[in-house]
């Protein structure tokens, strides 16, 4: 916990699991009380004949927005947020798969602390390790990174967000920090937020704009501006969160999402 802020630890239970292979963590899996107890809840509501069968859907309580789908050491994992019944904020929940069809849950990823709730953001893979970097609510952007065989556990780079919140004019500037996605070229890792300038998040007013950052060892970032200018087709409300920024073919795509409008690129 940070001293800067209030003491946001979450009451879900916590455990650590070995980093020797893959196969002496899925050991320890079968034992383990947390993952126990989602099997069990999702045992209990095979029945529902509501209950969705071919799309994922998390094992108990509720779930908001996919996060940092990555592959890592042969297999796919899924993040989303998951609200846990004995602490309802949003804590990163984990799945993973070897075909993107079935998937196989596994305890919570990432907990909330020194921010309120895990809300969204992505995962970027490098050789050795994977890094998610996610909007905490209350204090701005968090990263984490983990390096095990299956993800399981994760160790946030600072005890403090990595770009704070900062007081916005009427008008929506300097910059928001919310919804994040990350990626590297050169030296320098690169970050998205999402925003609304001339106007305020949340209301149907302004227009939507990413901000772009840039640090070199993921806990200092500088702001260097807008990445996107004139976007013709935003319309006042759209809010650009949940920005997603990759190559495709000899181009990249970046995919933003409107509160108002839904999915834009």
């Amino acid at each position: 916990m940070s001293e800067a802020y209030p003491d946001r630890t979450s009451k879900v239970p916590y455990y650590t699991f070995t980093e020797e292979n893959a196969e002496a963590q899925w050991a320890e899996l079968a034992e383990n009380p947390l993952l126990q107890r989602m099997n069990a809840c999702r045992d209990a509501l095979v029945s529902d004949r509501y209950r969705p069968t071919y799309h994922y859907v998390n094992p108990e309580h509720r779930l908001n927005d996919p996060n940092g789908l990555c592959y890592w050491q042969g297999k796919w994992h899924l993040f989303y947020q998951a609200y846990p019944p004995e602490d309802s904020r949003q804590h990163w929940g984990h799945a993973v798969s070897d075909d993107l069809v079935r998937w196989t849950d596994l305890p919570y990823a990432i907990y909330p602390d020194p921010e309120e709730c895990c809300y969204s953001g992505a995962c970027y893979v490098e050789d050795d390790r994977v890094i998610a970097m996610y909007h905490g609510t209350k204090v701005g952007a968090m990263v984490a990174t983990s390096s095990d065989p299956l993800l399981l556990n994760w160790t946030k780079v600072k005890d403090d967000p990595v770009i704070p919140l900062v007081e916005t004019d009427e008008k929506g500037f300097p910059y928001a920090v919310f919804d994040n996605c990350i990626w590297k070229e050169g030296e320098y890792y690169y970050a998205l937020s999402g925003g609304v300038v001339d106007g305020q998040h949340g209301e149907k007013t302004g227009r939507a704009v990413e901000h772009i950052f840039r640090s070199r060892d993921l806990v200092s970032w500088v702001h260097l501006g807008e990445f996107v200018e004139g976007n013709i087709f935003g319309l006042p409300g759209d809010d650009g969160a949940c920005p997603y920024f990759w190559p495709i073919g000899n181009k990249h795509i970046l995919l933003t999402y409107s509160h108002t409008r839904s999915a834009q690129y």
